[in-house]
């Protein structure tokens, strides 16, 4: 494994931070070696932390009743954690390294000093932290808005006459009524 990073990466909601404020914002931080099957967050805990994938990869998974599901794998320069810092609560999945990897860490405290002392790169770091949020909940609706459609069709094919069918069916029901009479008696 190389030598622990000490800066973070023009990746993400750091993308748009000049070098210096990424040295400061790191410096709030902290750096790990995480070797693999290191669990950065547990599923059904709160973590209070923001991270950084320096280098290799970590998975979310999420545990059901009877067995582990696999969400996605997270790369070099992606964050994770970013709900849990404005919105404490229990973890919806585990994030655990799948090979030796480098990350950073903050804290929800720690990172509030940084925002509190560097107002400009506080600004450019939450309108980054908000884009990520945005297209994390556009995905995740354009994923239900899927899943809800897909009923939706099935049942409008399966309720689709064609005209013949239609047709066929009115001449079965006039064939059927001519061989009885129902108005005499």
């Amino acid at each position: 494994m190389p030598p622990l990073a000490t800066s973070l990466p023009s990746a993400g909601i750091t993308a748009n931070l000049d070098n210096d404020s990424r040295e400061v914002l790191g410096s709030h931080g902290t750096f790990h070696v995480a070797p693999a099957g290191t669990v950065l967050i547990t599923q059904g805990k709160p973590h209070g932390r923001l991270f950084c994938v320096i280098s290799g990869t970590f998975e979310a998974r999420r545990r059901n009743d009877s067995d582990e599901v696999l969400l996605g794998t997270i790369n070099c320069g992606e964050w994770i954690g970013e709900v849990d810092i404005f919105d404490p609560s229990s973890a919806m999945c585990s994030v655990v390294a799948s090979e030796p990897s480098h990350y950073w860490e903050i804290t929800r405290e720690r990172l509030e000093e940084f925002l509190n002392t560097h107002h400009a790169a506080g600004i450019v770091l939450m309108i980054g932290l908000a884009s990520t949020l945005g297209r994390r909940i556009r995905g995740i609706t354009q994923k239900l808005a899927e899943q809800s459609e897909r009923p939706l069709k099935t049942a409008a094919k399966e309720a689709e006459f064609d005209e013949s069918n239609l047709r066929s069916a009115a001449d079965l029901a006039t064939a059927f009524l001519r061989q009885k009479d129902y108005g005499r008696k």
